[in-house]
């Protein structure tokens, strides 16, 4: 893996840093093989319990560098990406292959540091969670490319953080906006100073997994999926991850913990 997507574990948080500043953390078909590399390591890997973005210098993610071929022959590209990608067995999903970061069976935060466009403001919504600094920006500035958002995630997901209006008029502008109208419309749930981003990002993934593994993922798994499934779809994925987590060890360790008034000690299964 190249130094340009840095990958390392804190106290069961993973912890993405795109590491192409000179670059505004363009991304390159090289880059996005390692993203995917890392992002399935995080996957599988049972320390794991959350995963940070984030970027490195003064920018999030300038998108695609268009300068480096990854936009002008997709199919070609796919290829020669495909070559160096590690082949892991990940879990099922029913979401699309391109939304790497939602398909983390685990709490996900994107830390922006600075400006996000293009895929890299695609990635900050794939998130479950996005903290901002004073200096990020946000812009989906696809429209004027010509082109329709890349992973679609701003076209789906969006609409369900910011609202429908907000979202196409976000979309069709392609307007530009600061950390804080992100804040005033949720797109985001914190503004810090950009020096205490990451820890904030890493304190905030250590309150999310506080639950059980199993459960959380259960709880990403339905919470997604209820997004595309009608009611008496959800209702028999709901009953099979209610009893499939009731039966769990976890399941009884809450049950002992919370009697003798200790934390519970998760096992993931």
């Amino acid at each position: 893996m190249s130094d340009e997507i840095l990958y390392e574990k804190r106290d069961g948080v993973a912890l993405i840093t795109l590491n192409r500043p000179e670059k505004l953390n363009a991304i390159t078909d090289e880059m996005l093989a390692d993203f995917i590399n890392v992002t399935n390591e995080s996957m599988i890997d049972d320390d794991v319990r959350a995963v940070v973005l984030t970027g490195e210098g003064r920018a999030f993610c300038a998108g695609t560098d268009v300068s480096a071929g990854i936009a002008r022959d997709h199919a070609a590209a796919a290829v020669e990406r495909t070559k160096r990608i590690k082949p892991v067995e990940l879990p099922e999903s029913t979401l699309p292959g391109l939304w790497t970061l939602t398909r983390i069976p685990k709490p996900t935060i994107a830390a922006v540091n600075g400006a996000a466009v293009g895929v890299g403001v695609e990635w900050t919504v794939q998130c479950d969670f996005r903290i901002a600094s004073h200096e990020a920006k946000f812009g989906w500035v696809f429209a004027l490319r010509a082109i329709t958002p890349d992973t679609g995630a701003g076209p789906y997901l969006l609409p369900y953080i910011v609202g429908l209006p907000k979202a196409l008029e976000l979309m069709y502008s392609g307007r530009i906006i600061g950390a804080e109208e992100a804040l005033e419309i949720g797109l985001v749930s914190e503004v810090v100073d950009k020096t205490d981003l990451v820890d904030r990002a890493v304190a905030f993934a250590n309150e999310l997994t506080a639950g059980a593994p199993l459960a959380v993922k259960g709880i990403k798994e339905l919470t997604y999926g209820s997004l595309e499934w009608p009611p008496s779809v959800f209702d028999g994925h709901k009953t099979s991850m209610l009893q499939a987590t009731s039966n769990s060890e976890d399941a009884q360790e809450g049950v002992d913990s919370f009697l003798q008034k200790r934390t519970p000690r998760w096992r993931g299964r």
